[in-house]
């Protein structure tokens, strides 16, 4: 037989100086050159048995005494070229592996190089693949691309604006190590509270885990924020010989640089956390500003009868199938539509709500183990995030003047919005939130309560708005302060 390994002549180094040039390419192809043995005489036959031997006791050896991957991910076989190894870690992050003729691609890398190194190795154990020609970057969240630095060999693909996202985000490096950390102590001490035995002990055992190994790749020595070398503005494709990936910028969706990447050969679209999976509610729209009728531009390519395209990988969690996706770009192309007819009618926004009901379209949420409420408060949060794109957005506007002049600025801006009233301004609950959260997340805790006072202020019969104001004052040391905010928030939500 014929086992013909190939060795990179420059091999790529990793950040441990370790080589991995070493390929094994068409193990039992036979056609291209045959062993003589009858021409080697008996001592070399010999000697290529004993090295063929020890080679198979190394391989042995090291999947016996087992690795950090094993287990780490779920193998599917999506077709013959597409794999899907998604963590299993509270993200279920979708790592994707197309294997084309004339290179091997990577979509979302995860969160460090460690992790990186993590999914080369699940992927060499599976597939006996282990260097990858093209990583390409769905989005520009950290949790999806610092992985890129585990891959030095291959060119790492994505929008414009995704290389702006990871490079305006990688001197937070230690900021937000510190934050996981702080997470991963948190669990740590719940799982001295639970009986070992237990499915919550297992469950939170998953989540330490989870945080730990954050933890140490963001503590590596040598740990580099690698952004794409290759981008582009709208559209772009890569050509794998018998696999074309065919790239398009959604616009701004669950972060500024969101893409679709369409592979007609296989009829196989991935879309990355476009969609975030809240549970089983389909979330969307996460920017303050959005780009709606681009998205439905995109999705009319996906769902192009021409394209054939019958699996919808997501970013994370799930693949869907085509009808899923045809469901959501309706009820999407529909929302758009309505809230701009009502701004033209002059409504506030209680009425938006009121007049654009939940679509029976939705049922499938409810029959995935949504609650009535939980559904209502997803329609609520998409119609605020269509309807914001019509006004003046006060959390988008608070947010630039708290980044551009800090607390002060932000609260000057927030006050003079607030006396304009809400016919222009659109003063969403949601997107405060998610800014208190955003500045929590980068050690901004002053200006983060600061927010979080505004949510209560305008919606004080919201248990959330407690809820977050509570657990930024644990943070800040205010233990009495967040006890009343937490009493407060369980007064309004008993569940």
């Amino acid at each position: 037989g014929d086992l013909r390994f190939d060795r990179d002549p420059s091999p790529a180094v990793t950040e441990e100086g370790a080589t991995f040039g070493l390929q094994v390419r068409n193990p039992m192809h036979l056609a291209e050159r045959r062993l003589n043995l009858r021409g080697q005489g008996e001592t070399e036959m010999r000697r290529m048995l004993m090295v063929v031997f020890v080679v198979i006791l190394a391989v042995g050896a090291t999947a016996a005494a087992g690795t950090e991957a094993d287990g780490l991910f779920r193998v599917k076989k999506l077709t013959d070229s597409i794999y899907i190894f998604t963590e299993v870690t509270p993200w279920e992050s979708n790592h994707v592996v197309i294997l084309g003729e004339n290179g091997t691609v990577l979509v979302d890398p995860g969160h460090t190089a460690l992790m990186g190194r993590l999914i080369r190795e699940a992927v060499a154990g599976e597939l006996g693949v282990d260097r990858f020609d093209y990583v390409v970057n769905t989005h520009g969240h950290w949790g999806h691309t610092w992985g890129n630095s585990g891959f030095p060999e291959a060119t790492i693909v994505g929008h414009d604006q995704a290389a702006v996202e990871i490079d305006t985000d990688a001197p937070n490096v230690q900021q937000r190590r510190e934050f996981i950390r702080g997470q991963l102590e948190q669990s740590e001490a719940r799982l001295t509270e639970l009986d070992a035995a237990s499915e919550e002990a297992e469950t939170e055992r998953i989540q330490r885990d989870h945080f730990d190994r954050i933890v140490r790749g963001l503590s590596e020595p040598g740990f580099t924020v690698r952004s794409p070398g290759l981008t582009f503005s709208e559209r772009m494709s890569l050509d794998l010989g018998n696999l074309s990936l065919e790239m398009h910028y959604f616009g701004r969706a669950h972060s500024t640089s969101d893409i679709a990447i369409i592979i007609p050969e296989e009829k196989v679209a991935l879309i990355g956390c476009f969609f975030l999976e809240r549970g089983v509610l389909p979330a969307f729209g996460t920017q303050p500003v959005l780009d709606p009728d681009q998205w439905l531009e995109v999705f009319d390519r996906v769902l192009d009868d021409s394209s054939g395209i019958e699996h919808i990988v997501l970013g994370q969690h799930h693949v869907w199938p085509r009808e899923r996706l045809a469901t959501m770009r309706d009820y999407i192309a529909d929302l758009w539509t309505g809230v701009q007819a009502l701004d033209a009618e002059g409504v506030d926004f209680d009425t938006v709500v009121e007049k654009l009901p939940i679509p029976s379209e939705l049922d499938f949420v409810k029959a995935a183990g949504a609650t009535d409420d939980q559904l209502a408060q997803l329609h609520r949060f998409e119609l605020s995030a269509l309807w914001r794109q019509l006004k003046v957005s006060a959390v988008q506007e608070v947010a630039r003047a708290l980044d551009e002049g800090g607390l002060e600025a932000g609260l000057r801006r927030y006050q003079a919005l607030a006396a304009a009233g809400e016919a222009e301004v659109f003063f969403d609950e949601n997107g405060f939130n998610m800014l208190g959260y955003r500045l929590r997340g980068q050690n901004r805790v002053d200006e983060a309560i600061a927010v979080f006072e505004i949510n209560v202020e305008r919606f004080p019969e919201s248990w959330n708005v407690y809820d977050s104001l509570g657990e930024a004052s644990a943070v800040q040391g205010d233990t009495g302060k967040a006890i009343a905010l937490y009493r407060r928030s369980v007064e309004l939500n008993p569940e």
